[in-house]
């Protein structure tokens, strides 16, 4: 007669997904035979059917190296623990641990798949982090980006006020010049961008408001013949040498351009510049002479006058902004500050 020893008696059985057959102990714990694993079809979609808590559950087990303890620390019970890791190695047809005792280890393919699972939780944590700031921010958070010259207006009075009316809102700045500003709204790194009322024509799809109305003004250096002038117009200075911004950097420029032409002539350009300080720097060191915003006149330059201008060359200081339609949680904190602005800006 042939001996069995102390080989434990099998009782042959099939998943229900014809994927896996398991062996039946003594004990009544089954162990995949991993000489028979099969892998599934992909018509099986098996993709769909491993869930995210199969995963952690095997996570839990392969780093306590014990089904008991990794049941305690997930607070269930042995039993759906043990079920849902079963289930995972029936739909992905592999065995993943060795259950020769009471404590189990894996299997190099159970090695490989914990390596994935760390990796997983970890992105997954990190994606869900920043998902959840992302949401704070959009609640919270109102992004600027604006002209250095606004503070010339005024504006930082402004902010402090708004601080103090809406202490919830972190309200951040990013200098930008106003294209920039345009291309940071219509890709949603700023909320609110602050420049003038050129930089405003022609913008579709974004929206504009203006907050503070102010026209341009002349500014000459202290030696120049006009010096003593205190009002101008713009035909007085069809023979001037003209220092001007950037073009790339303000579309106010073009409109000062344009209304010299509605006067009869074009102003001569003798120098652009990229920053207002130096602007002003040209002036007060040159006979040449530019326009520039009322506001400007509130800072205290050396060895320059401003003179009022006869024609209404527009100066706004605006708000540019994308519709408030495409970003919900924001919308109202941005209609409140930029009320806020305009309320403000105009009682100074």
């Amino acid at each position: 007669m042939r001996q069995r020893g102390n080989r434990p008696r099998t009782d042959p059985r099939t998943d229900a997904l014809g994927a896996v057959i398991f062996d039946r102990d003594r004990t009544g714990v089954s162990h995949p035979r991993e000489q028979e694993i099969r892998p599934l079809s992909l018509d099986n979609h098996w993709r769909d059917r491993v869930s995210l808590k199969m995963l952690r559950y095997f996570h839990a087990v392969a780093s306590h190296g014990h089904f008991s303890r990794a049941a305690e620390r997930l607070n269930v019970s042995k039993s759906p623990l043990s079920a849902q890791i079963r289930e995972l190695e029936s739909l992905l047809g592999v065995a993943l641990f060795d259950r020769h005792t009471r404590q189990v280890s894996l299997t190099p393919t159970g090695h490989l798949l914990l390596t994935e699972c760390t990796l997983l939780f970890d992105m997954l944590e990190s994606s869900l982090n920043r998902v959840v700031q992302a949401g704070r921010r959009e609640r919270n958070q109102i992004r600027i980006g604006l002209i250095s010259t606004v503070f010339w207006a005024g504006f930082g009075e402004v902010i402090r006020q708004c601080h103090q009316r809406y202490p919830e809102l972190q309200i951040s700045f990013t200098e930008l010049s106003p294209e920039r500003q345009k291309q940071a709204l219509l890709s949603r790194e700023i909320d609110l961008g602050l420049a003038r009322f050129a930089d405003t024509i022609n913008i579709h799809p974004l929206l504009a408001e203006s907050l503070y109305r102010e026209s341009m003004i002349v500014v000459v250096s202290d030696e120049h013949p006009l010096r003593d002038r205190k009002r101008i117009s713009l035909t007085e200075l069809a023979g001037e040498a003209f220092v001007l911004m950037s073009r790339t950097n303000s579309a106010s420029t073009n409109l000062i351009i344009n209304s010299c032409l509605m006067e009869g002539f074009y102003p001569r350009l003798n120098q652009e510049v990229v920053e207002p300080n130096t602007l002003m720097a040209v002036v007060a060191t040159s006979q040449q002479v530019a326009l520039v915003p009322a506001s400007y006149s509130r800072q205290k330059w050396p060895h320059v006058r401003f003179i009022r201008l006869q024609q209404a060359i527009p100066a706004d200081l605006c708000v540019l902004y994308a519709s408030t339609d495409e970003a919900p949680p924001a919308a109202t904190a941005l209609r409140h500050v930029i009320d806020t602005m305009d309320e403000l800006i105009n009682e100074g």
